[in-house]
C-alpha cells in the first residue's frame, strides 16, 4: 500500500492489475479506496506477457514473510472464508512502468509472494520513463 501513500510522486497514471475476477474486486476497491483502478485478469494473459511466473508451493509456504503475514491477519481476527472463491497463492506476480509510446521501460518480476521493489525503485523508474 505504500505505492497508494505516494501517488502523488509518481509521474503517470497508475493501474493495479490482478487475476482474480473482477466482480470480487468491487468490494475490495470500495474498501481499500485506492488513488487508482484495479483492473480484473482471470485469464492471466498480462501475466504471461510480462514473463510473471509461477513459485514452488515450497518457496511459499516455507517463506517466514508469508507465514508472518498470515499470523498478523489472524491476530486481528481475519480467518479464511471456506466459502470464498480460491485464488492461486503460486502465482507470482511483478511491477512494470510502461512508457507514454507504451513501450516498456523497466520491470520487477518477484521471486516469492513477498518480494516486492522498493517503491523508490519505482518511483524512480516512472520518472525516467
Amino acid at each position: 500500500m505504500e505505492v497508494a501513500e505516494r501517488a502523488e510522486e509518481l509521474a503517470g497514471r497508475i493501474a493495479c492489475v490482478t487475476f482474480a475476477e473482477p466482480r470480487m474486486l468491487r468490494g475490495f476497491e470500495r474498501r481499500m479506496q485506492l488513488p487508482y483502478p484495479i483492473y480484473g485478469d482471470p485469464d492471466r494473459e498480462t501475466y504471461r506477457a510480462f514473463g510473471f511466473g509461477r513459485a514452488s508451493a515450497r518457496r511459499v509456504w516455507l517463506d517466514p514473510r508469508v507465514a508472518a503475514r498470515y499470523a498478523r491477519l489472524l491476530a486481528r481476527g481475519r480467518r479464511p472464508d471456506a466459502e470464498a472463491p480460491k485464488q492461486d497463492t503460486l502465482q507470482l506476480g511483478g511491477d512494470a512502468v510502461i512508457d507514454a509510446r507504451s513501450h516498456l521501460s523497466w520491470i520487477y518480476r518477484s521471486s516469492g509472494p513477498e518480494d516486492r521493489p522498493p517503491v523508490d525503485r519505482l518511483v524512480a523508474a516512472m520518472h525516467a520513463a
